[in-house]
């Protein structure tokens, strides 16, 4: 955690967290996220938000609210994938207990001597959090339904006799497996086959995959934001992004949890020092991220545009002859690591027969049985795009969106002027561009981005610490930041049970 008083006071206030500017801000974005909230209900029947688009849910919770809880409604009323729940006096208790406890250790860590704070204590901080904030709904729903439930991947482990076996069969298994499992690549079952080889129970299993997923990504984005800032602001930033709300909420059991560790891993090797780390560990990084989720054309996409406009902004002349070749240039890179990627599903193509192609053209016809959704059904279309971008902006809180997209805009007006805000320019812009490609071919179909595309928030996360930076945000302030966020998540948890 930082412990440096920021060098230039902040004597107006204006840029503090509570000024009267941000809190209008926050109560603003609340205010545009409700009307949205509103006219697709008005448009579309109060109906239609109670399971996702596209049809009935085929996953989440069993449909029993919380030991101790009252249910209030249906499954899946958008955009709370779940079922809203009145949380019993002893889970507020619990959950009120989770914020006090956090409080305090964030004073101590910022009380006023400066103490500082291990990263170790903060990783093992954001695990209990994680596992806390689950544990409010009972152990039984909390934990062990989120990865044994009757629709989770952890009912395939009886097709999986051996690795190999599976691999070589797994077009032949696809379509028998459970929901999650024949929509991603064989990858995903593979890895809670693992944990189920070492862990064995579904309980074990799921606060295995979130300690994998939380180490692992605190890991890679404290080396990101040490790169781009310092390494006080990489423990800060370590814990804010443990503590986000769909972090907190999804990290537990979900293998989206590990489709954003990736995500950071790629980032993390991509903009390593050493060439030779980076490739070696770019590379794998890549390969695992394709082995687990189709998802990972995300990130194939961010690559290539990233390199394009690092090029645009390092290129001196006007003429577009000049900009042009200096992108072509520039992707040769990740022109080259998608080639080894495709060239060891090549190999295993020969070797074992599994044919990846062939296993994403079937889980495509699954998330768009009559074809390209913008013309199969583009009301359809464009009002899943609106549910796809609030539920990440719902999930990461009017506090962190503001501060986001102020952190953004003092990056662009900088871009030009510095080295280092171009460079975080380029990776916040290049996420947001792929992001979007992604968001146009259709996917996902639903709007459930709040889970399944968790690996934008680091993306996000640097436009934060862009903001925090450049105002010196005092220490109070980052305090309350904190509190702020984990309060988010408590209230989603005391309230929601949600759909994995």
């Amino acid at each position: 955690m930082t412990t440096q008083e920021p060098t230039m006071d902040n004597d107006s206030g204006t840029h503090d967290l509570l000024s009267r500017d941000n809190i209008k801000a926050y109560l603003l974005t609340m205010f545009g996220i409700a009307v949205i909230i509103a006219l697709y209900y008005i448009l579309t029947g109060p109906a239609a938000g109670m399971q996702p688009p596209g049809g009935p849910p085929s996953d989440g919770p069993s449909g029993q609210p919380p030991a101790g809880g009252t249910g209030l409604g249906a499954l899946n009323p958008w955009p709370l994938w779940g079922q809203i729940v009145l949380p019993s006096l002893l889970e507020l208790i619990f959950g009120i207990a989770i914020l006090i406890a956090f409080g305090l250790f964030v004073t101590y860590i910022y009380r006023e001597k400066g103490a500082r704070s291990s990263i170790y204590v903060v990783v093992i901080v954001g695990v209990l959090l994680i596992i806390a904030t689950n544990l409010i709904h009972g152990w039984e729903i909390g934990i062990t339904q989120t990865i044994g439930g009757a629709t989770e991947i952890f009912g395939d482990m009886v097709r999986v006799d051996s690795i190999i076996d599976f691999i070589s069969n797994y077009e032949a298994l696809q379509p028998v497996l459970t929901t999650h499992a024949k929509t991603q690549p064989l990858g995903a079952v593979l890895f809670v086959y693992l944990l189920y080889i070492v862990l064995g129970s579904p309980d074990l299993i799921a606060i295995g995959l979130c300690v994998v997923a939380a180490v692992g990504s605190a890991f890679f984005i404290r080396g990101i934001v040490q790169q781009l800032f310092d390494e006080d602001y990489a423990r800060y930033a370590t814990l804010l992004y443990l503590i986000l709300p769909a972090v907190q909420v999804y990290y537990l059991a979900n293998i989206y949890a590990i489709v954003a560790t990736l995500v950071l891993g790629v980032l993390y090797f991509y903009l390593h020092s050493d060439r030779r780390i980076a490739a070696v560990g770019t590379f794998l990084s890549l390969f695992l991220l394709t082995f687990i989720t189709f998802l990972s054309v995300f990130m194939v996409f961010f690559l290539f545009i990233y390199e394009m406009l690092k090029a645009n902004s390092e290129v001196e002349t006007n003429s577009y002859v000049d900009r042009l070749k200096a992108a072509l240039t520039s992707i040769k890179y990740p022109f080259i690591l998608s080639l080894c990627v495709g060239a060891v599903y090549g190999l295993l193509l020969i070797t074992l027969g599994f044919n990846y192609i062939n296993a994403f053209l079937y889980a495509s016809s699954l998330e768009n049985p009559n074809g390209l959704m913008l013309f199969s059904s583009p009301v359809e279309y464009f009002t899943t795009r609106i549910q796809d971008i609030l539920d990440i902006v719902i999930f990461f809180g009017p506090v962190l969106s503001v501060l986001a997209y102020r952190g953004f805009v003092m990056l662009r007006e900088e871009a030009a002027l510095d080295v280092d805000s171009s460079k975080k320019y380029n990776i916040v812009l290049a996420a947001l561009i792929a992001l979007g490609l992604f968001f146009l071919t259709g996917a996902p179909k639903k709007g459930e981005t709040a889970r399944i595309c968790m690996f934008i928030l680091p993306f996000l996360l640097i436009s934060v610490m862009t903001y925090i930076q450049k105002t010196n945000m005092s220490r109070r302030d980052k305090m309350i930041l904190l509190v702020l966020v984990l309060g988010q998540a408590v209230i989603l948890q005391l309230f929601g049970t949600w759909v994995w």
